[in-house]
């Protein structure tokens, strides 16, 4: 399936979000990792073929106030976790989560307030081996 990946301004807080077209099917994935905002529209019944599809036939869904966004960057991955949080009980439930997973390095939140981005740091274990090569045993 092929599909068209794009940098768009995010219509929630102008700044740039990714964008998802997958031009064969008109299916479209919207999210930004500054604000958390996320629409997607995609075919919820694959029996038919395209030509037929109706307007029940999509799923749409919007996000259009998230309360943030998330980050979370794991000791033994290659990159980050990331998504977004409808409100603060979400935010409180995953911080819990990640208080106790000893696999992770660090926990970051990003939030549109007041016409601004703010990022907040909740958890950062540091790394394992830092740019010069030392484990966290040698920084102690």
């Amino acid at each position: 399936m092929g599909s068209v990946i794009d940098y768009i301004d995010c219509p929630n807080c102008e700044q740039e979000a990714f964008s998802d077209f997958y031009y064969k099917t008109g299916e479209q994935y919207v999210n930004c990792n500054n604000c958390g905002y996320h629409y997607s529209a995609t075919i919820k019944n694959r029996d038919k073929k395209l030509t037929e599809l109706i307007e029940d036939d999509w799923e749409i869904n919007e996000l259009k106030n998230p309360f943030g966004s998330y980050k979370i960057k794991m000791y033994e991955g290659i990159g980050y976790t990331c998504g977004s949080l409808k409100n603060k009980k979400q935010l409180n439930e995953l911080k819990k989560q990640c208080e106790q997973d000893n696999t992770i390095e660090y926990l970051q939140v990003s939030r549109f307030v007041d016409g601004q981005i703010k990022v907040e740091m909740l958890i950062d274990n540091g790394p394992k081996t830092d740019s010069a090569g030392f484990t966290a045993e040698d920084r102690e």
